[in-house]
């Protein structure tokens, strides 16, 4: 971080050596620098090390100078925060300018409040210039804080006019002490050296620079970028990894270390984004594609060019990594073409403080909840945001979109028992489908919004989201930790007194392609990958990498249990993958998907009759099933 340090406490073997290493740091260089522990005095720090043994080197972050001005700010921005709201629930996130709200007479304290915290602030901004030796854009965040402050104090009635700068700035406050509590440090190696050698260089020299620039020109023309690991091995595997370089190094690690030392199958690792099926038709794919998903693996296992799995040594033991029906997004005429590997599926986020404050002290269970909750959300300025696809749809069902949950939670499906036609005509479907756009035009849910942003500043206080939603809520909001929970999707209450929260999920599976000569190592191959082991072991991998941000969807359900989610956390998650229920993947989903949203359209847009809208657009979505299936069987 510019213009501060990144302290470590370093340990030898257990121990700290002296004082001196209990916070160690390393200065801000945007260039290589040779750091050597000092005392105060500016003399190098030697440690006793005995020979003929192995030494531990540890390095932990520690908070170092700049603590206790973070320490401080963490109150302030809970206080922020609280008035936030406040102020929020009151004028709305759209404050009309020619409106006198009477913020300080409705919330006398306000002022003075403010007035506190700016002074807290300012203290913070100087001992903060104090540190790093000079003033510039570290502090900025919390200057531009105190200002708008300053001005609400000076003129209470402009509060509201405030309101988008106050919710800014808490963000940026926030944003500013997360990024720190990282203490950034890129190590590229150590050295260690007696009292009579001298350390080496990091100084680039410029004739090493010129010819380091020049081979990399030259290796730029032949080099294959996407290519992670290679294996000469004429009878190595070729995989292909649909994510990114990050991802398939973390492939490529646990390969090397331990699936060729193992089994002796070599293997050939490479980046690819998008384009399989067109190399697969051409005759170019590879033995093993890696997290493919959506209606891919059916798409290709319908044109003959997987390899049918659920026949294959050892798939039975290997089904039962997975939920129940995780299978059924790679099944194809009774056939399974693919392993799952990735797999998300959809919570319910709610915001504990902005709930309390409305005077909601239960969360909905069920869909008839979620309803009676929203005129008490409604007079508050507040709203819920439900799953809704974009304006690109999917071939394949979203997971969490509310008519998918209505017809399962109903214990309907999207198809028949043979799947060549839609079970949309039937009443308990057609009422789905009126309830799920009467959501729409009697409770004015939004059909485009942004689930983190409204999330984030409270206007949208529950919201139905992935699970990984989470993930960004811990990187991207650290403001809000403590603040929101999840918890099961709205359900519907059955004929027998039970409340069913069935819901679909999405994801992402690994496929064996026809046309590899090494069937039998290709299939080892996927019985090792989404093996628990390595399951965890990939998922600990990825998120040291990327961070919280990063943290694997698995689909395997004891390796869930293996990430670092807190038990409370992961109770909530099994309850809610125990309940799924798999929309399957047809070669004619797209015209299933496109057709569902268009009607949708159409009734809330268009203020058509929702009964007639679903069954008019249902004699479409069945005609293009009997079409595709007819193209494929010739």
């Amino acid at each position: 971080m510019r213009g501060f340090n990144s302290a470590r406490r370093i340990s030898i073997d257990g121990e700290v050596p002296c004082s001196e290493f209990e916070n160690v740091r390393f200065s801000y260089d945007n260039d290589w620098q040779n750091v050597i522990p000092q005392t105060d005095e500016g003399e190098d720090i030697y440690v006793y090390l005995t020979a003929g043994e192995g030494h531990n080197i540890t390095m932990e972050a520690v908070p170092g100078d700049i603590g206790e001005p973070m320490r401080k700010l963490e109150p302030i921005v809970d206080e922020l925060n609280e008035y936030y709201r406040r102020i929020l629930m009151i004028t709305g996130p759209s404050p009309d300018k020619y409106t006198d709200y009477n913020v300080d007479r409705v919330i006398p304290e306000i002022t003075g409040d403010f007035k506190d915290i700016s002074g807290r602030l300012k203290e913070i901004k100087k001992s903060i210039e104090d540190l790093t030796g000079f003033t510039g854009s570290e502090a900025a965040g919390i200057e531009r804080m105190y200002v708008i402050l300053d001005k609400c104090t000076e003129k209470p009635a402009r509060i509201p006019m405030y309101l988008s700068q106050l919710k800014d700035n808490i963000a940026a406050i926030s944003s500013w002490m997360r990024d720190y509590r990282d203490q950034p440090l890129e190590i590229d190696y150590i050295e260690i050296a007696s009292a009579d050698a001298e350390f080496s260089q990091v100084k680039e020299n410029f004739f090493s620079s010129l010819a380091f620039g020049a081979k990399a020109f030259i290796a730029s023309f032949k080099q294959d970028y996407s290519l992670v690991s290679g294996s000469e091995k004429k009878d190595a595997l070729t995989v292909w990894v649909s994510l990114g370089r990050d991802q398939a190094l973390a492939v490529k690690e646990l390969v090397e270390s331990e699936f060729t030392p193992v089994y002796d199958i070599p293997v050939n690792i490479s980046i690819v984004q998008g384009g399989v099926v067109e190399a697969a038709l051409a005759g170019k794919g590879p033995d093993v594609a890696l997290f493919l998903g959506g209606e891919f693996p059916v798409n290709l296992a319908a044109r003959g060019l997987l390899e049918r799995l659920d026949e294959k040594d050892g798939f039975e033991e290997a089904k039962q990594n997975f939920q129940e029906e995780a299978m059924t997004q790679y099944t194809y005429d009774g056939g399974v073409y693919g392993m799952p590997l990735s797999q998300s599926f959809p919570v319910m986020f709610y915001r504990k403080d902005i709930l309390t404050e409305a005077g909601i002290t239960t969360l909905p269970e069920t869909w008839d909840d979620l309803v009676e909750m929203m005129p008490a959300l409604q007079r508050n300025n507040l709203h819920a945001g439900l799953v809704l696809p974009s304006s690109n749809i999917s071939a394949s069902t979203e997971p969490g979109h509310t008519f998918a949950l209505l017809m399962l939670q109903n214990g309907l499906g999207y198809y028949n028992d043979d799947m060549t036609a839609t079970t949309f005509d039937s009443v308990s479907a057609v009422q789905s489908f009126e309830k799920w756009t009467d959501l729409y035009t009697d409770y004015r849910f939004e059909q485009v919004y942004d689930p983190f942003s409204r999330f984030r500043d409270g206007t949208y206080p529950i919201v139905i989201q992935n699970y990984t939603f989470c993930n960004q809520l811990k990187s991207a909001a650290p403001e809000l930790n403590g603040l929101w929970g999840f918890t099961l999707v709205p359900g519907t209450e059955l004929p027998d007194g039970t409340v069913s929260h069935a819901a679909n999920s999405a994801g992402s599976g690994a496929v064996v392609f026809t046309k590899t000569k090494n069937k039998d190592d290709a299939w080892q191959f996927l019985k090792w990958f989404t093996s628990t082991e390595v399951q965890s072991e990939y998922g600990t991998l990825v998120e040291g990498l990327l961070g919280t941000m990063g943290r694997y969807d698995t689909a395997n359900t004891e390796a869930l249990s293996n990430l670092s989610w807190t038990p409370a956390e992961l109770k909530i998650l099994e309850t809610q993958r125990d309940e799924l229920k798999e929309i399957p993947v047809i070669p004619a989903s797209y015209a299933v998907t496109r057709n569902i949203m268009t009607a949708f359209r159409e009734t809330v847009n268009s203020h058509r009759n929702p009964r007639d809208t679903i069954m008019w657009y249902n004699r479409d979505i069945n005609t293009e099933i009997k079409r595709k299936l007819k193209d494929l069987a010739e």
